[in-house]
This record gives structure tokens, C-alpha cells and sequence, in this order.
């Protein structure tokens, strides 16, 4: 959850946890990377950079043990894509969560004797085929569950958190911050909890880092510390709305009750329904978020910040059955229940000094309904943590850590943005940008609720995120810089995520998802894929791009870095199988699709491509493409090649993110324009070399 959480109370574990083992002392003086923080954004952090391998980093965080019952607990579409490319967490996750593809909404309206009820306005697919995702669904799973997998890859790859240990303060020594290999940030961590008042009585222990990151959540010690001393703001309002939140198994003769449904009541406040795991018991449970402070149509006039203090799990449960009416509302069991106030804050950028960054609700606190909190967290730290990675490698300047605060405060600020809005309108309430909705009637509010949820639904889902300009993103517009004109009928847009293809891999001739091929994980590599046109077409082509790469002025010749000392080599049928031959640069990974029937041509076909290493598959899954065969031997030729509006070719390079850095076309021209963006992107103009 997002808001303001100063109320909650758990009466049982609703699952039974099975957390790895945490250290209890800090056991070295320097380090990496320290997180402050073990909830999602701060282990999806530390999950990425232990699977990239090589870093040394402390995670701490102040609680005893992980989350057990409430909290965050919504997964969208676009983040269960990424967890998909850390497997085997995604999968994991999947297959424990409650996965909603509908979505109800409810009015109020009358019964055929007259009396005021509660009627199903329409059903929806939660999310349209036309977005390109993978898993149209919400996951529901409770928060615990969600930390408990990502400490378990964690522990696989030689990580663990360091409880209870509480951040105290930083310092920067600034005559240190250009020197790449030293450790400018001082960090005081207490050994267990410090008081309201700064008092503690743990044992005060210092480290140093090169890079502290705040995880800490909305009421973070970081951002705190950085608003006192370093001129960071929290900026935003709170609704004069209280909510609360609830995680209960219920006896319903409600019919929705398994789907995601937004339920508004004529006179008794709004409700929102979302379908969670079973509980210890195999019992069913869901989330409830129920409007608190309007009864008979009377809104409280106590100061939500107040009245949370005084709301009972009671208050919450007969404020349900008020909504749900006529249907019949009985609550079984209360896992956990919270009562907050609404709060939309976003702080006023996202890093200290390129030394100190903030991930999650640390930036930005909102309302939980949307779902956006744990979803924006994670990605924040997805986004960072690869930047990280390649800067200690040395594999980019340090200035690249910079686009973070430019990518992420966009996004945050669009998050604030859509909740100021959705929350409002969901509360009944006029929200603050638009107040011409004060004067809409009944009918036309729904309609305009309606819409806002549409408008936003590239943004919620997180398939429609989209990162400006950058030295990291190249417009097809944009191409001029490097020499080549604009690819004409180019569907992909650079600074979106690469939308799924189905290609087959040509080593077992196995269906696979192609942004699933490259997972997130060590060393952490650009995937570039190699539109490479028919067979005909590619041969000259691959031998040209493979001369190219293999001469000593070629991005994968300047751009070198160091790999850590446990990285695993692909395994053999990940690869084309071919044999022989060796890496130019693990950090790119070359995917060459061929715009033909797997049947029509062999590996060995394609031995001028061969040392650069490159995954071949062949473009004859998707429907789109141009059917061939027979019932034996059926393909659809070409659909990725056609899905990315490349027909006749071309590279994409993507970044390890997923999301499309540049696109330019299959010449030579082309392969010059990869080595300057590369330059720009890893913000090594000039160098021979990025090898610390």
C-alpha cells in the first residue's frame, strides 16, 4: 500500500511463511551498494543485483522480519513481465497468486419494487488484447508472500537482508565523488529502532559505500534525512477522505465477489473488491477497500488524519455491508485490516549528488486502489538497478545514473497525477484538476470515471509507459543525428518495452517468447535484436553486420567491462549450438530472427553470423504473418518482422530494461549509427575502452 498507513492490525498469518535466514550483524565496513529498506522496491533492487553477481551490498532493514499478513498486493501486466525475465521468481509468483481477468462495476438502481440496491453497470476484460501484454490479469498475492520469493532468489544467488538495523544519517565527502573506485558516502546504521525523538539504544555502526539507495517506504528515513540537510521536498495533499483496507474471508451472495469490482453505493460511501490467494486454511480471501467516512449519504466532518485513530475493523466491516445492501455480507475471518487517510506526495527528484538515489514509496505516496504503488516500486528499482550495474562494472560513466531521476520522476509524476484523479472520483469527490466535473450529473460522472480509467490504461497496466529522449532513447525522428533518415512505416517507438513476439528458437525448434529469450540477469547485457529479412536477403547482410562487429572500432570492442567471477556461460540449448567460438562481449546479446519457415533452412546456413555468438530464430510463429505449408509443416512467415514495422529488416537494440533504446535500419550506415549511440547511451563519448 501507498497511503499514509499509521493504522494496522493483523490477528493471524493468512499464509505460512517461510522466510530464508537474515545475518543480525554487519560484517564488513565497505561495500558497494547499501539499501536501506527490505520491502518490494528495496528487494527487487538487491534481487537484480545479486543475480548480476559481483557486487558487494548490505541490505538492511529495521523490522525483525519480513511483512506477514497485508500490506501491497496487486501485480500488473507489465511487471509480471519483468518478473517472467527473473525467472524462476515469475512463475513462482503466478502460480501462488489469484489472477483477476474481469472487471465489474457497480451503480446504485432500484429493484422491481422500488427499493434503492446496488446493480451491475457492465463487465469488462481487465485488459484490452490490443495493449500486446502477455497476461491480461491482475495478481492478487499478500505482500509477505511476495517479499518471501524474492528473498528466496536472493539467498540463491548469495544475498541475504541484515536485521534489525535502523539508518541514522549520511554524509558525502565530495572530494571523492569522481573517483570511480572510491567510496564517498558515510552511513550511520542503529542496531534496532530509533525513537520519534532521534534517541535509540542500539549500538550506532558505520559504513562506507559507494552508492546508498533509500527503499525505505513513504515515511522514509533517507528522503528525511535528504529533506533536512540537502534540500529534497515532499510535495503534495492529502483527500478529506478516509478508506480502509481489509484482508478478510467472507460468506457473500454477491456475484462478483471473485472478480475485480468497483462497487459505488447511492448513499453509503464506495467499495472496491480484488480477488487474493487462498489463506492457511485454503480458504479464499479477498482485499477490500471501503470508504469509511459517509454514512446515509452524510459525510464525516472529522479530519480523516483524526478519525483514523478511531476507526475499528468493526467500523470497516458494517461500512461494507452499508455498500454491498441488499446483498448479504458476512465476514468469516480478518487477516489484517488498516485505516488510512488519501495522500498524493511526490518528492522533488529522485537522487542526492549521483551518490544517493530513492526508490518506491520513498518517492511518491498515493492511494492503494489503482494498484500502482508496489508496481511503480518495483520498476523504479528494475530501472536503477541495471544502471547501477553497468556503472560498477565500469562498463558505463558514472552520468548514466543520472537518467534514473530523469525517467522515473516522469513517471512519478504521472502516478500523482492519474491518483489525484482516479481517487477522487472514486471517493465520490471532485478532484482538483478538473473541476468542471462538480457539474456533471450522475450519469456523466460515471461516464467520465469511466474514461479516466480507459485513458490511463496504458499507464496502469505499465505497458504503456514511455520514457523522452535521452542519450538512452533515440526517436526514429531522431536519426538524423546519426546520418540515416526516419524508417518509414516503424510501428516500435523507442522508449516504450518491446511488445511480445512468438518466434521459434531454431536449436529445438521450440515456440518462445522472444523478449523472454535474454533474462534479467548476469552480466546484465543490451539485447540487440537482428531483423535479418529472408533467407536470400540475409546471408550478405549478417556477413557485412559480423565484419563490422568484429573490427576493432565497433561498439563491442570500445565498450568492454568487467564480468564477475561467477557468471555462468550459456547453457547449450540456449544458445544457436554451434561451437567453437567465443563471445565478442557478454555484455550484448545478439538474437537474429530469419524470415522463414524453420523447415526451409539450417543453423549452419548462417556460419558468417557465427561470431558474434547469435541466438538464431526463425519468424514463422506469430498469426500475422504470411501462412505457409502444410498441416505438417504450417508457419506464419514474417509476423515479428511485420508486428515491429520492419518487413524488410532491420536491428533493435534494446536496453536491459526490455525497453527499445534505438531502431535503425539493416546497412552499414546502420551498424555506424549503433557504435555512436552506444557511445552516447553509455555516456562514453571518445573512449577506446570503459574497463576500469
Amino acid at each position: 500500500m501507498s497511503a499514509t498507513e499509521d493504522r494496522e492490525e493483523a490477528n493471524r498469518l493468512a499464509y505460512e511463511h517461510n522466510y530464508p535466514p537474515h545475518h543480525e550483524t554487519i560484517k564488513k565496513s565497505e561495500y558497494d551498494v547499501v539499501v536501506i529498506g527490505a520491502g518490494p522496491a528495496g528487494l527487487m533492487l538487491c534481487t537484480a543485483l545479486a543475480r548480476f553477481g559481483g557486487h558487494s551490498v548490505l541490505c538492511v532493514d529495521f523490522r525483525d522480519e519480513p511483512t506477514t499478513a497485508g500490506r501491497a498486493d496487486g501485480i500488473q501486466p507489465r511487471t509480471i513481465e519483468v518478473l517472467k525475465n527473473m525467472e524462476p521468481l515469475g512463475t513462482e509468483l503466478f502460480n501462488m497468486s489469484a489472477a483477476s481477468y474481469e472487471r465489474t462495476f457497480w451503480v446504485p438502481g432500484k429493484n422491481e419494487k422500488g427499493e434503492e440496491t446496488i446493480v451491475r453497470d457492465r463487465r469488462v476484460q481487465s485488459f484490452p488484447e490490443t495493449m500486446e501484454i502477455e497476461d491480461g490479469c491482475t495478481l492478487g498475492l499478500q505482500q509477505g508472500m511476495i517479499e518471501e520469493a524474492f528473498l528466496r532468489d536472493m539467498e540463491r544467488n548469495g544475498l541475504r537482508v541484515t536485521r534489525p538495523y535502523s539508518f541514522k544519517s549520511y554524509k558525502i565527502d565530495e572530494s571523492k565523488t569522481s573517483d570511480t573506485l572510491a567510496h564517498p558516502v558515510t552511513v550511520e546504521l542503529v542496531k534496532g529502532t530509533i525513537n520519534q525523538d532521534g534517541t535509540h539504544e542500539g549500538e550506532v555502526t558505520t559504513v562506507q559505500t559507494k552508492y546508498l539507495i533509500g527503499c525505505d517506504g513513504g515515511r522514509s528515513a533517507v528522503r528525511i534525512f535528504g529533506e533536512k540537510h540537502h534540500g529534497l521536498t515532499m510535495s503534495g495533499d492529502l483527500l478529506s477522505t478516509l478508506w480502509g483496507a481489509g484482508d478478510f474471508v467472507v460468506k457473500t451472495d454477491f456475484p462478483d465477489i471473485r472478480k475485480i469490482a468497483a462497487i459505488h453505493s447511492a448513499n453509503q460511501g464506495s467499495a472496491y473488491v480484488f480477488p487474493r490467494e487462498n489463506n492457511v486454511d485454503n480458504q479464499p480471501m479477498i482485499r477490500l477497500y471501503t470508504q469509511v467516512n459517509v454514512i446515509n449519504g452524510e459525510k464525516s466532518t472529522m479530519h480523516p488524519q483524526e478519525a483514523r485513530w478511531k476507526v475499528t475493523a468493526q467500523d470497516i466491516m458494517d461500512a461494507d455491508k452499508r455498500i454491498f445492501h441488499p446483498y448479504k455480507l458476512e465476514f468469516v475471518k480478518t487477516e489484517w485490516w488498516s485505516a488510512y487517510p488519501i495522500g498524493q506526495r511526490l518528492i522533488s527528484r529522485y537522487d542526492v549528488g549521483n551518490r544517493v538515489f530513492m526508490a518506491g514509496d520513498a518517492c511518491h505516496t498515493h492511494s492503494p486502489k489503482a494498484g500502482q504503488g508496489m508496481n511503480t516500486a518495483l520498476i523504479d528499482s528494475h530501472n536503477l538497478s541495471y544502471k547501477l550495474n553497468m556503472v560498477l562494472r565500469g562498463l558505463a560513466h558514472p552520468d548514466l545514473l543520472k537518467t534514473y531521476n530523469d525517467e522515473r520522476w516522469k513517471i512519478g509524476k504521472q502516478l500523482i497525477d492519474f491518483d489525484e484523479e482516479y481517487a477522487a472520483l472514486f471517493s465520490g469527490e471532485v478532484p482538483k484538476s478538473t473541476p468542471h466535473v462538480a457539474n456533471m450529473s450522475k450519469e456523466e460522472f460515471k461516464q467520465h470515471f469511466i474514461q479516466v480509467q480507459r485513458r490511463n490504461a496504458g499507464f496502469t497496466t505499465g505497458a504503456g509507459v514511455n520514457y523522452h529522449s535521452s542519450p538512452l532513447v533515440v526517436m526514429n525522428e531522431d536519426l538524423g543525428q546519426f546520418g540515416l533518415k526516419p524508417i518509414e512505416g516503424l510501428k516500435l517507438i523507442s522508449g516504450q518495452r518491446l511488445q511480445p513476439a512468438t518466434v521459434t528458437r531454431c536449436m529445438n525448434s521450440q515456440p518462445v517468447r522472444l523478449i523472454h529469450e535474454v533474462q534479467f540477469d548476469s552480466p546484465g547485457s543490451f539485447r540487440i535484436y537482428v531483423l535479418a529479412g529472408t533467407v536470400a536477403e540475409s546471408k550478405s547482410r549478417l556477413a557485412a553486420f559480423s565484419k563490422h562487429l568484429t573490427s576493432a572500432d565497433s561498439f563491442v570492442h570500445r565498450h568492454t567491462a568487467q564480468l564477475p567471477k561467477n557468471r555462468e556461460v550459456l547453457h547449450a540449448a540456449q544458445n544457436t549450438g554451434l561451437t567453437g567460438f567465443e563471445e565478442i562481449n557478454p555484455f550484448f546479446t545478439f538474437l537474429t530472427l530469419i524470415k522463414d519457415s524453420r523447415y526451409n533452412f539450417e543453423i549452419e546456413h548462417f556460419k558468417e553470423f557465427r561470431g558474434v555468438n547469435s541466438m538464431l530464430y526463425a519468424d514463422d510463429q506469430e498469426v500475422s504473418g504470411d501462412k505457409t505449408g502444410d498441416h505438417f509443416s504450417e508457419a506464419h512467415i514474417g509476423g515479428a518482422h511485420k508486428k515491429y514495422g520492419l518487413p524488410n529488416g532491420g536491428i533493435i537494440v534494446c536496453r536491459p530494461d526490455g525497453y527499445v533504446g534505438i531502431v535503425v535500419p539493416f546497412e552499414q550506415a546502420g551498424f555506424k549509427a549503433l557504435d555512436k549511440y552506444f557511445e552516447g547511451a553509455l555516456f562514453r563519448q571518445g573512449s577506446t575502452s570503459s574497463k576500469l
